[in-house]
C-alpha cells in the first residue's frame, strides 16, 4: 500500500543533505539490504592506484622520458610535469608551461618523443590554440616541436618551440601522435566539427580538407618551404585535390593511437556519434566510413560523396549500451600481468570499463571485458619498466590494472525477492524499515499494468549533489550512495476494474554498486508468495485478461521481462541512470504535503524547479506541457541525444520544441502510406507519423521497448496537442491539402451518423487514421462503430488494417504471421495466384506496375520472377532495404525556400534536376532553387508488410509474383 504523507517522508529520508535536516523519528535506517555485487562472477581485474602521492589536474597522457627512470605527464590545460617512476615518489616537478609558447593555448592533448631523442632531445606536443579567445582557429590545432634540456630535473626549452604541422582547431580535433616503426610521425585528426550536426564541415570523406584523418609525415627531412616532408609512398600523393599527408581517413574523432612494438600494427580508438564506439586497425589508404556510416553499423549520411577507397569495418564496435566515449589504448608487454602479454588494452572514458583485444590482421582472436571502474580514463602511459598506467581525467590520479582476488567467485546476489532485504514481507509487499515508497508524475504506459515504487538508501545516508561536471554528466546531478536501490512492482488486473483480480507480475530492481547501475527483474510465482530472478536474457509471459472495453470482452496480453541489456538502454548515463527518480518526476503536489516537493528541494540547495513537467493526465499544466510530459516518459529515453533512437528527433522535455526535429520533419523510417507525411504535421494529426505509430499495434508501433498495446488516453492527449497547433501547409502539396479538407468534412459527417462517408475515408491512409482515432475517443458508437471496425479490419492494406484490428474480439482477429514466422514453412505452402493478384492490387499497386496495371512509380514487376526465385522474392519483401538498385534509391532535394521534394532521380544537369515523385508525378527543379540533395539508403517500401498478412495471404502473394516471368 502506498503510504500517505509521501512527499514529506521521502524528502526527509532521502534528499536532505545533512543529518540536521532529518529528524530521527522520520528516518529509519535501512539495515537489511542483501543486494550487493551482481548475479555474475566478478571480472578478472580491478584498478589500483599507482604513484599514490601524485595528483594532477585533468591529466590526459603520460610517457617515459627515453633513457631515464622518469615519466612525463601532460595535463589538458597546457601544463606538463615529470616525476621519477618509483612507487614512493613524493612529488612531480614542472616540465613545461605551454602557454608561455602561445598565451592562447587552450588544450594540450598528447606528447611523444623522437626515436632519436638521445641525440636530438626532441619532444613533439599536440596543442590546440585559440585566436583572441575564440575557437575554430584556422591552423589552430598544431604539432609543436620542442627541445628538452639536460637539467636535473629536465624541462622543456620553450624558446625552442617550432610549429611543424597544423590544421583547423574546431570541436573534434583528434588527440594523439606517435612515431611509427618506419620513423614517420603519425597524427590523429578529427572532423573539426561538434556533436551535432554530424560532420558539419562535411570533412569525413573529403581528402582535400585535411581533417578526419591519420596523417603521416617525415619530420626529419623537410621539403623546401615546409617544416616536414610528405613521404612519396603515402597513398594519396597523386590523387587530385587530396592532401598528400593523409595516410587513412573517415574517422570522426580519433582519440589515442598506438603501434604494437612487435608487429608494427597501428590501432586507433575513434569516438563515435550516437550509437557506437570503435577500435580500428589502420591500414594504408584505409577509409573508416565517417560520416557515411558510424562504425559500419548504422548509416549517418549515406547520401554524401564517398572517398576513393572502400569503407573498412572496425575490429571492435561497442554500442552505447556499454560505452559512450572510447579511449584508444596500448599494447601490453609488461611482467606484472603476463597473461595479458601482447593484448591491446583500452577503455571507455564515460563508463570506466576496460577491455583487452587480440587480433591477427582483421580477425579478432579475443575480445573480453577486464574490469569496471569509476575512472574517466583519458589516456595511458608506458612506464620505464614497460608497465601500463592509466590517467584518470576526473580525479587527477594515476592507476594501473591489478588482479581481482574475487574474480570468478560465486556471488550471493539474491535469487528471490524475499532475499533482497527490501521487504519485511515480500508476499504482502510490506517494505522493510528504511525502505520508503514514492510517487512520480508521469509513469510509462505499461499495457494497463500499474506500479508501486520504493527507494532505499543504506543506513541514514542521503542522496547528494555533484559539485562538478563529469564528462556528459552535469553538475548538480543526483549522486546515489553505494548500494542504493530503486524498486518497482508491476501488477495487472486479470479482470479490468476488479481489484480482487490484481496479480503481481514483475518487480524491477535498480542497484547502484558504487560504480554503476545494474538492472534486474524478478518474476512473481503463481502463488503470489515470492518472485524469482529472471535470467539475464529476459523472458516472456502471456495472460488472458477480461476487459469489457476489449472486443469480445477478453484479450490475450503478452508481457516482456526485459533483458538486463534492454533495461540499460533507458537507464543510461545520458539520463543519470534513473529517469523515473528525478526532480521532474518527483515534482508532485499532494493534499498532505506542506507545499510542493520541488520548492523544498530548492530550499535545500538542489537544482531549480522544473515547471515544464507534470502529470500528463492531471489538472496542472498546459496541453503542450502534458503531451510533452507523456512523450518524455514514454519516448524520451531513446529519442534524445545519444539515447539510441534510430530517428533524428528529440522527445525529452529538456529540448526546446523548435529544436526537437519533430515539427514539419519528414519521417526517416517510412511514411506509413500518409500523403505528405511528417513526424508531426502541426494542426493535422492524421498526417503525423508519430501519432500513427502510437495508434497501431502492428508493424511500426512505438514505443519499441515497453507497452505493446495502444494507450488510448495518451493517444488522444497527443492528438489533441497536435490538432491545437497552428496549421501550416508550407510542407504539403495543394493536392494533399484539398484531400485533407475533404476528409475532415467527411469525418465530421461520419461522426453525426452519415455512414456513406465511411468507404471514402477508408480509401486513404489519413482518412482511415481519422476513423481509427474516432473509434479510440468514442466518437463512433453503436451500429456505426461496429460497421467501421468491420470494414477497417477487412482492408487489404495491412498498414491501414492494423489500425482497426485491435478493436475486434480476440476470437475474430486474423491470425497473422507476426514478427517471427518461419520462412521455410511459408515457402512450402501452396498459394493461389488469382487471390494473390487481388492482394497485389490492394497492397502493392500504389507504387508498382504489372503488365501496365498499377502506378508507374517504383520498379515495374511484370517480369520480376526472372530476377528472383521464390525464396529471393520472400527475402526482398522481408528486407526491402537489403539490396536497392541505385535507380530506386530515394533522393531528397532541399530547396532554397526551405521546402523539400522527394522521389527517384531521373536526370540531373547543370541547369535542373528531374524527379519522379509519389503517384508518378514528374518534377523538374531548376538548379538555382536547389540548396542540397541527399540519397537515402532505406527503401521506400516499408519493412514488415508480411507481418500483418495471414500465412495464406502471404503464400498467395508469393504465388502471384513467382508467376511473373
Amino acid at each position: 500500500m502506498i503510504l500517505k504523507s509521501l512527499a514529506r517522508r521521502l524528502l526527509a529520508a532521502l534528499l536532505l543533505l545533512a543529518p540536521a535536516f532529518a529528524p530521527a523519528q522520520t528516518r529509519v535506517p535501512w539495515t537489511t539490504s542483501r543486494i550487493q555485487g551482481t548475479p555474475e562472477p566478478p571480472l578478472p581485474y580491478r584498478v589500483e592506484r599507482a604513484f599514490p602521492n601524485l595528483t594532477f589536474t585533468k591529466p590526459v597522457e603520460a610517457a617515459t622520458l627515453p633513457g631515464t627512470d622518469r615519466m612525463v605527464l601532460i595535463e589538458e590545460q597546457g601544463k606538463a610535469f615529470s616525476f621519477r617512476a618509483t612507487e614512493g615518489v613524493e612529488q612531480a616537478e614542472p616540465f613545461a608551461e605551454f602557454k608561455q609558447f602561445d598565451p592562447e593555448v587552450r588544450s594540450s592533448y598528447a606528447l611523444t618523443f623522437h626515436p632519436k631523442f638521445a641525440e636530438n632531445r626532441f619532444i613533439f606536443v599536440f596543442l590546440v590554440r585559440e585566436l583572441h579567445g575564440k575557437k575554430n582557429r584556422e591552423n589552430g590545432t598544431s604539432i609543436v616541436r620542442f627541445r628538452v634540456n639536460e637539467a636535473n630535473p629536465p624541462q622543456v626549452d620553450i624558446a625552442s618551440g617550432k610549429v611543424i604541422f597544423s590544421w583547423l582547431a574546431g570541436g573534434h580535433n583528434g588527440g594523439n601522435l606517435r612515431f611509427g616503426p618506419d620513423g614517420m610521425l603519425y597524427i590523429g585528426a578529427g572532423d573539426g566539427g561538434s556533436a551535432d550536426p554530424a560532420d558539419g564541415l562535411v570533412s569525413g570523406q573529403d581528402l582535400s580538407k585535411g581533417l578526419s584523418s591519420v596523417f603521416r609525415i617525415d619530420v626529419d627531412h623537410p621539403e623546401s618551404g615546409l617544416t616536414y616532408r610528405i613521404p612519396k609512398d603515402n597513398p594519396f600523393v597523386t590523387t587530385p585535390n587530396a592532401r598528400g599527408e593523409v595516410w587513412a581517413y573517415g574517422l570522426r574523432n580519433p582519440w589515442r593511437l598506438s603501434f604494437d612494438p612487435k608487429s608494427g600494427e597501428l590501432y586507433v580508438g575513434d569516438v563515435g556519434w550516437e550509437l557506437w564506439e570503435m577500435i580500428y586497425r589502420i591500414q594504408r589508404g584505409g577509409n573508416y566510413g565517417w560520416s557515411i556510416t558510424e562504425g559500419s553499423k548504422q548509416d549517418v549520411r549515406p547520401d554524401r560523396l564517398r572517398g576513393p577507397t572502400p569503407i573498412l569495418p572496425p575490429l571492435v564496435a561497442h554500442s552505447h549500451e556499454e560505452a559512450a566515449s572510447i579511449t584508444g589504448g596500448e599494447f601490453y608487454y609488461g611482467k606484472r600481468l603476463p597473461e595479458l602479454a601482447g593484448a591491446y588494452i583500452y577503455c571507455d572514458y564515460q563508463m570506466g570499463t576496460f577491455w583487452s583485444l587480440r587480433a591477427q590482421g582483421d580477425k579478432v582472436i579475443e575480445s573480453r571485458e577486464l574490469c569496471h571502474s569509476t575512472l574517466m580514463c583519458a589516456g595511458f602511459g608506458i612506464t620505464p619498466d614497460n608497465e601500463l598506467i592509466i590517467t584518470d581525467h576526473a580525479s587527477g590520479g594515476l592507476f594501473r590494472l591489478g588482479k581481482n582476488p574475487d574474480a570468478g567467485k560465486k556471488t550471493n546476489f539474491p535469487r528471490k525477492l524475499s532475499e533482497t532485504g527490501l521487504f519485511a514481507s515480500a508476499a504482502k509487499q510490506t517494505p522493510a524499515p528504511g525502505v520508503l515508497p514514492y510517487l512520480i508524475n508521469a509513469p510509462r504506459w505499461a499495457d494497463h499494468a500499474t506500479a508501486e515504487r520504493w527507494a532505499a538508501v543504506p543506513e541514514r545516508q542521503g542522496i547528494t549533489l555533484a559539485e562538478k561536471e563529469m564528462g556528459i554528466l552535469p553538475a548538480n546531478r543526483w549522486v546515489f550512495p553505494k548500494d542504493s536501490v530503486l524498486a518497482k512492482t508491476y501488477s495487472l488486473e486479470l479482470e479490468r476494474g476488479n481489484p480482487a483480480t490484481r496479480r503481481r507480475i514483475e518487480t524491477q530492481v535498480l542497484h547502484h554498486d558504487g560504480l554503476q547501475w545494474g538492472a534486474y527483474s524478478y518474476r512473481w510465482n503463481d502463488a503470489q508468495t515470492d518472485a524469482e530472478l529472471v535470467p539475464a536474457r529476459g523472458d516472456e509471459a502471456v495472460f488472458r485478461v477480461k476487459d469489457a472495453a476489449a472486443p469480445g470482452g477478453e484479450r490475450q496480453q503478452k508481457w516482456r521481462f526485459f533483458s538486463r541489456v534492454e533495461c540499460l538502454r533507458c537507464h543510461n548515463p545520458w539520463d543519470n541512470y534513473a529517469p523515473g527518480f528525478s526532480l521532474v518526476q518527483l515534482d508532485r503536489v499532494t493534499p498532505e504535503a506542506t507545499g510542493r516537493q520541488i520548492d523544498l528541494m530548492t530550499r535545500l540547495g538542489l537544482t531549480p524547479p522544473e515547471p515544464k513537467f507534470t502529470d500528463p493526465f492531471g489538472p496542472h499544466g498546459t496541453l503542450e506541457v502534458r503531451a510533452r510530459s507523456y512523450l518524455h516518459a514514454n519516448c524520451g529515453t531513446c529519442h534524445r541525444f545519444n539515447g539510441g533512437g534510430a530517428v533524428p528527433a528529440f522527445m525529452n522535455i529538456e529540448k526546446e520544441l523548435k529544436e526537437s526535429r519533430l515539427l514539419h520533419a519528414s519521417p526517416s523510417r517510412g511514411d506509413l502510406g500518409l500523403a505528405d507525411a511528417r513526424v508531426i504535421a502541426p494542426g493535422d494529426p492524421e498526417r503525423s507519423v508519430l501519432l500513427y505509430r502510437m495508434a497501431t499495434e502492428g508493424r511500426g508501433h512505438m514505443p519499441y521497448l515497453g507497452g505493446k498495446l495502444v494507450d488510448d488516453r495518451g493517444l488522444i492527449l497527443v492528438r489533441d496537442w497536435i490538432a491545437k497547433m497552428k496549421e501550416s501547409w508550407k510542407d504539403g502539396s495543394a493536392a494533399t491539402r484539398a484531400q485533407r479538407d475533404a476528409e475532415r468534412t467527411a469525418l465530421a459527417k461520419l461522426k453525426t451518423g452519415d455512414a456513406a462517408q465511411l468507404d471514402p475515408l477508408l480509401a486513404s491512409a489519413s482518412g482511415a487514421f481519422g476513423v481509427a482515432l474516432a473509434l479510440a475517443d468514442g466518437s463512433l458508437t453503436g451500429a456505426l462503430r461496429t460497421q467501421a471496425i468491420a470494414k477497417g479490419s477487412a482492408l487489404l492494406d495491412p498498414l491501414r488494417r492494423d489500425l482497426f484490428d485491435r478493436f475486434l474480439p480476440e476470437s475474430q482477429r486474423r491470425q497473422v504471421l507476426g514478427d517471427n514466422f518461419q520462412p521455410e514453412a511459408l515457402l512450402a505452402r501452396k498459394g493461389d495466384a488469382a487471390r494473390g493478384k487481388v492482394l497485389f492490387a490492394a497492397v502493392c499497386a500504389a507504387c508498382h506496375r504489372v503488365n501496365s496495371e498499377g502506378t508507374d512509380f517504383g520498379p515495374d514487376l511484370s517480369h520480376i520472377a526472372k530476377k528472383w526465385n521464390r525464396p529471393g522474392l520472400l527475402e526482398q519483401i522481408r528486407y526491402p532495404s537489403k539490396t536497392i538498385d541505385p535507380q530506386w534509391q530515394l533522393t531528397t532535394v532541399e530547396l532554397t525556400n526551405k521546402e523539400s521534394k522527394s522521389g527517384f532521380l531521373l536526370a540531373q544537369t547543370p541547369t535542373d534536376l528531374s524527379l519522379k515523385m509519389a503517384g508518378g508525378e514528374l518534377a523538374k527543379i531548376p538548379a538555382k532553387e536547389i540548396a542540397s540533395t541527399r540519397t537515402e539508403r532505406i527503401s521506400l517500401m516499408p519493412e514488415g508488410l508480411l507481418q500483418s498478412l495471414t500465412a495464406a495471404e502471404a503464400a498467395d502473394l508469393l504465388e502471384f509474383l513467382s508467376a511473373l516471368q
